[in-house]
This record gives structure tokens, sequence and C-alpha cells, in this order.
């Protein structure tokens, strides 16, 4: 089984130097299974021929191994940072790998007299005031709502702002002053952004002090609405800083990580702390790894999380792992880091117990969902008669209004979870609400491709589309791939789905079947993401019509618009006198396009 693997690493042995460098394991077909990177290149690479050594994922590595390709570098750093922007262009399989779709968000105050209070991922300007990381969305999207509640920041883009001429939803809900109208002025508007900048620093014991002062003061002089508003403004300071509390915390920058394994998967736990704010964590899951291997998930899932990440001042980790990675990380953001495996006071003690206690009870639930996945598809291969039972599903859908705007979309699922990097959407223009002719093209376009087949299609539809799946399956020799389709009962009513097989009875199963959840859990991701689609192309459509239904504004105006106006909503705001200042637009003209445009 490792003979070929075996011998083909000795072979690359004869040429391999016994420096620092990088190495790429490859296969028959040259693609890279594993990069690694040693401080001595031969003294690692031999290491791969003791198999009984090497954990089972390793193993069964070397069985595919063909060729060794390696890169001489100047010292072990240069290796490692070299490994690492390997890793991240050519995603080995057999490394330890970080999913995508992982980065931190963070809140912005804008520069303007007006500050607007902003939910960002990067592109920060400079002199803009920001906070973060938040590792959980959940806890960005409620501090933001609880401040916008508290101190009435507007949450607008500058370009919508200073094309505002009367108030928007967000001040009829208490959530914005309106700035852009003139309801408040810029030194109480100043006011309410100091505020909110005591909670985002997490220093709002005496402001909260000074607003209970004035609430009393307020209702002492029956000055009762004020006293109320003051009263809900301090609700909602409270609620922010309970959410920002975890008991003792400590000051410092810290990212505490905790790792927990079973049954073959590794668990990672982040928490976040900045200047003594909890900022939320986050779970990662890396299956197939070892027990022994958990100080190497951990050095890898820093390596590789903190690549583009500004790193914290100080690593607090459940497992010791490597100090070459803090400094590649030094090297790379130009920042002292400190590692440490044991806490060194109450605090940390607290914390690295909390992030073990969530890594345990994450990991435990994952493998719950796991083993409950694995049931689901052992019946769903008995149910429906499958040839297997399914790992990789694949759900079709499409959606369309009267044939227009039409679009097809097939969602993968892994496990029953979400793939999403590997789902795809297809527009297909004008189809004269042919749901069966956009099925086809799908399926057609989608296995032109040389992408690994799914175990099951999960056809959104009944026997129709069955069918109409299934011939074009056959048109591309690939019978032999599982097809199911789900349609909705009488009255569309959930649970009462129809399940469709190519030349078998139709299958009800009870309302109660968890089987029948899970399907029902892909058809409807499927048909959220597929709709989703719809709708941003509808939308985008919309502003193209907007644009060119202008009356005496041919594509040579229309551009001037776009560059001034880049949306639907930005246009149908501007005023007479922004209109007029177009380049190329009369006063006649620009009258003409102001009239047109308040019709909307």
């Amino acid at each position: 089984m490792y003979e070929e693997g075996v011998k083909a690493l000795t072979q690359a042995l004869s040429c391999i130097p016994d420096l620092p460098g990088v190495y790429e394991m490859l296969d028959a077909k040259g693609s890279v299974l594993y990069v690694g990177k040693a401080k001595r290149l031969a003294r690692r690479v031999i290491s791969y021929t003791r198999i009984s050594a090497l954990p089972l994922r390793l193993q069964q590595m070397v069985s595919k191994i063909r060729s060794v390709r390696y890169t001489v570098t100047h010292n072990e750093l240069e290796a490692l940072l070299l490994e690492l922007h390997t890793i991240q262009k050519k995603k080995p399989p057999f490394n330890i790998l970080l999913k995508e779709g992982h980065a931190l968000w963070y809140l912005a105050l804008s520069i303007h007299d007006f500050p607007a209070l902003l939910a960002k991922r990067s592109n920060f300007l400079e002199g803009e005031k920001v906070f973060g990381p938040f590792w959980n969305r959940d806890i960005l999207e409620t501090t933001k709502t609880y401040i916008y509640k508290a101190f009435q920041l507007r949450s607008c883009s500058d370009h919508v702002f200073l094309r505002r001429k009367r108030p928007c939803l967000q001040y009829y809900i208490k959530s914005c002053s309106a700035p852009c109208v003139q309801k408040i002025t810029i030194q109480e508007y100043k006011k309410t952004v100091e505020g909110a900048l005591q909670i985002l620093k997490g220093k709002s014991d005496k402001l909260e002090k000074t607003l209970l002062e004035e609430m009393k003061t307020a209702s002492a002089h029956y000055a009762y609405e004020k006293a109320a508003t003051l009263r809900d403004r301090l609700r909602w300071i409270h609620q922010a800083k309970t959410l920002q509390s975890f008991g003792h915390v400590p000051k410092e920058d810290l990212d505490v990580i905790a790792a927990a394994f079973d049954h073959g998967v590794t668990c990672l736990q982040v928490c976040c702390f900045r200047q003594g704010i909890n900022y939320g964590g986050q779970h990662f899951f890396f299956p197939g790894t070892t027990q022994a291997e958990t100080g190497q998930v951990l050095s890898e899932f820093i390596r590789q999380f903190y690549f583009n990440v500004k790193p914290p001042k100080e690593f607090l980790v459940s497992h010791p792992c490597s100090f070459d990675v803090i400094e590649a990380l030094e090297y790379l953001h130009q920042v002292n880091v400190k590692l440490t495996t044991i806490p060194c006071n109450e605090a940390y003690q607290n914390v690295l117990s909390h992030a073990n206690l969530n890594a345990q009870h994450a990991l435990l639930q994952y493998v719950q969902a796991k083993d409950e996945i694995f049931v689901l598809s052992q019946r769903m291969k008995t149910v429906f008669q499958l040839t297997k039972a399914p790992v990789h599903i694949e759900v079709y859908d499409n959606s369309h209004v009267q044939g227009h705007y039409s679009c097809a979309g097939m969602v993968s699922f892994e496990n029953g979870v979400w793939q999403a990097k590997n789902s795809r959407i297809l527009f297909m223009g004008k189809t004269l609400g042919d749901d069966h002719a956009l099925l086809r093209e799908m399926l057609v376009r989608r296995f032109s491709k040389n992408i690994s087949a799914p175990d099951l299609i999960l056809v959104d539809g009944g026997a129709g589309q069955v069918s109409t799946a299934y011939d074009a399956l056959c048109m591309l020799n690939l019978h032999h791939i599982d097809l199911l389709g789900i349609a909705k009962g009488p009255q569309h009513r959930d649970g009462k789905e129809i399940f469709y097989r190519k030349n078998q009875e139709p299958i009800r199963l009870l309302e109660t079947d968890s089987l029948l959840h899970f399907l029902q859990r892909l058809r409807n991701k499927a048909h959220q993401y597929v709709i989703q689609a719809y709708r941003r192309k509808h939308r985008e459509a919309m502003v193209q019509g907007l644009f060119e239904q202008i009356p005496g504004v041919g594509p040579a105006r229309q551009e001037k618009l776009r560059c001034i106006f880049p949306d639907a909503e930005a246009l149908k705001s501007a005023s007479l006198e922004d209109l007029k200042a177009v380049p190329g637009f009369s006063k006649k003209l620009a009258e003409k396009v102001y009239e047109f445009l308040q019709s909307f």
C-alpha cells in the first residue's frame, strides 16, 4: 500500500539537501498533497518513510506520494513564511487547513461633523475610531443596536446622508436623531458621540452616574418626558455594558485559545478580550486529526488565521505550541507578541477555564450532530433505496416571475453542512417560465466541469422534475447518481411533502420524522439561496431600468448620472440643484428629470 510512496521519497532523498526549506508532496497527477517546512529538509523528508510513526492522515498521504518538490531558503523563518504562503495558495488536502470565510468584524466611527457608527471588515479610513475585533457577529449587531437606541447615532453612508431631504425610518423608531435634516445640532450630536465612545471603550460608569442624576433632577422638576428619555438611555447603556462584561477580565489585549479532542476531531475555542472588553468568541473544528496533534493544530490555526489579521499582544493557550509561529507573526505584522501556556493569575485562569469548557461543549454538540447525520444518511439509503448512504448532497431549485430574471441554483451540502464555496447560481435571462429547461441547463452546466459528483441529487419538484433531471443525467452518462425529488403536498403545507424516485412509487414520511425535517432543511436552504440571488438580480435590473426610463437622457448622460449617483436610491433623493450640477444638464433638462423622479 505504501511501497510506491516510500520509493518516491527514497528517490527524492538522493538530491534533497540537509538545509532549511519547504517541501511539497505530489501525487501521480502532480497535484500538491502536502506542504511542510524544515530546518533540515533531508531529515524531515526521511521521517515520512517510517510509516508506523505517522498519524493515519499522513499514512494515507504517503500512499499517494509519487514525487517530492523542494525549495531551499536562507533560514527557518524564511521557510516558515514560504510554507504559509504556499499553503494559503494551494490548499493541500493533507495539511491541517483553516476553512475560509472567518473574517472578523469591527465597529468604526466615521470622520464627519455627524459621525456614523458602521460595521466594517476592512477599508478603514485614517482617523476613524475602530473598535473590535468582534468574533461573534450577533454580539456586534446587538452592541450596535443598543448604541443606536441609547445615543441615536446615524447608520447611513455619507453619500445617503448628504442627499436626504426628510428623516428615514430610523428616526421614527428612535434609533437616529436625524442630523441629515438638522433635527439635532452639531454640539448636541457631539455630546452623544462622546457618550457612545465611553460605552465602546468600556468606561461608562461615570456617564451612567451623570445620567442618573440628570434623570432624578428632571423628575423632581416634573419634566417627565425628559426623565423617561434618560431612563431609556440608561437601560440601553446597561444592556450594552452587560454584553461586554465577563467577570474579572484581564485588561490586556488577549486572545484565549483552548483545544478539546474527541472522536478524531479537534475543536478550538477562541475568546477575544481587548482593554478589558469581551468581544465574543468562536469555535473551529478540525476533523481527521489525532490527540497527539493538538499542539500542531493550535499552531497551524494561529499561523493561518492571523496571517491577515493583526494578532493581539498576547495569546493564552491551553496546549504548548510552536514559538516559531509567534516569531513569524512578529515578523509579518511588525509587533511584539507574547505566548502564555500557564495562567499567571486568577483572571487568566478564569478565562482559560471558560474557553476550555466552551470547547468541550462545542465539540460534544459537533460529534452528536455528526452521529445524527450518519444515522439519517443510513436511513435515507434504506427508505429511498439509494445505492449508498449519501454524504455529499446537491439540491437544485430555481426562481423566476413569469419567466423574467430566471435563475437556477445548486446548493451543496457535506454531512448536512452547507458548502457555500461549492454552491452555484445560474442566471438565464428570459425562459418563458420553463422550470424544466432551467433545471436541465443547470445540470448540464454543472457537470460540464470536472467537479466531483455528489452522492445524491435532491430536486425541488415532483415526478416531472425528477424525469427531466434523470434525462439530463443520462445524456451526460451520469445516470448512476442517485436522484430524489421533494414536492410540497396539498395546500403546500410543510410536513405533507411527497418524495419521488425514478420508476418508484411516491413516498410520504411522517410529519414527526427527523429524516423529513432534515430534507426540509436542505430544501429550504436551497430555496433561500436561490430567492436571494433572484432578488439581487431583480434589484440590479430595477436600478438599471430607472436610469434608462428617464425621458430625454441617452446613454452618455446616463453614464454621467451614474458617476454622481451610483444607485437608484441616491438618484431618487437628488435635489434639483444636484441635477443642475451634472455636467451636460441644462436647467430645463434638470427640471424635467427632477419632475420625473418625484413620481417614484
